[in-house]
């Protein structure tokens, strides 16, 4: 019987991706040298990364359900999820139009034909074209109300994924990467409900903002020269790969008994 490859899919944002490492959105060193791919070489998996930039997290949820529904073969696949949450305020809406996050994703390993139907929304962009500004203004009035709501979406997608994952039998591991549950939210019974139900072994520091990977290694000083936004060069992304692993073995997640 043929051996099974033992794969790491890597999903989430533009901080799974490597983004800016090289100065650059997205290239093959930036993938390459990000903390998922890193990780994926010191446990002996072949890395996936079908990490895309801009992403939501409910298109992040989204991708990794789409993979497994159009690529995943138990045969001859043992796989490992490393699932990588951003901002729990970003939105993303349907579209009309066909989004190009194809083209701002060249790099990917896989893409989710679904990325492109969806209009996604964060903080810092106001849109080119006046439909687009419309929506994206709309949908920044819901952020800057009704964060709580959002908050309470993340958390939804979490159960979601650690429920499928669970289901398909699949060993994981979840992280932040950018700001998930504020402290005033936490306190609320409706996102306590939720975050009660997290598998504390399988989602490393969720409570804690400070520990995200973008915030934890701005918090410590590193500065990327080639950023134009907010991403990190090389050395944080090594970091926190050997943070993964300790947690990794710590939990034993690589088992299903983790």
């Amino acid at each position: 019987m043929k051996e099974r490859e033992k794969i790491m899919l890597i999903a989430g944002g533009s901080d799974l991706a490597g983004s800016e490492i090289d100065g650059t959105d997205d290239s093959f060193y930036n993938r390459d040298h990000s903390f998922g791919n890193l990780l994926a070489n010191k446990l002996g998996y072949r890395p996936l990364n079908i990490a895309l930039t801009g992403a939501t997290n409910s298109s992040v949820m989204r991708s990794v359900i789409e993979w497994f529904s159009s690529q995943y073969n138990p045969e001859e696949m043992d796989v490992f999820v490393l699932l990588g949450w951003t901002e729990s305020t970003r939105m993303e809406i349907p579209w009309s139009k066909p989004t190009a996050w194809d083209a701002y994703n060249k790099y990917a390993n896989w893409f989710s034909n679904s990325a492109v139907e969806y209009l996604r929304v964060n903080a810092g962009w106001t849109g080119i074209y006046e439909e687009e500004m419309i929506a994206i203004g709309n949908c920044h009035e819901i952020m800057g109300k009704y964060g709580n709501f959002l908050e309470l979406q993340s958390a939804n997608f979490v159960l979601t994924m650690q429920y499928f994952l669970n289901q398909m039998k699949i060993p994981y591991l979840m992280c932040n990467t950018l700001h998930m549950f504020s402290p005033l939210s936490v306190g609320t019974r409706q996102l306590k409900f939720y975050l009660t139900k997290f598998n504390k072994k399988r989602y490393i520091k969720f409570l804690d903002n400070s520990e995200s990977f973008y915030t934890k290694y701005k918090n410590l000083g590193y500065k990327n020269p080639k950023a134009k936004y907010w991403h990190h060069g090389e050395e944080p992304h090594q970091l926190y790969a050997d943070v993964l692993c300790k947690f990794i073995g710590d939990n034993k997640c690589l088992s299903l008994d983790g």
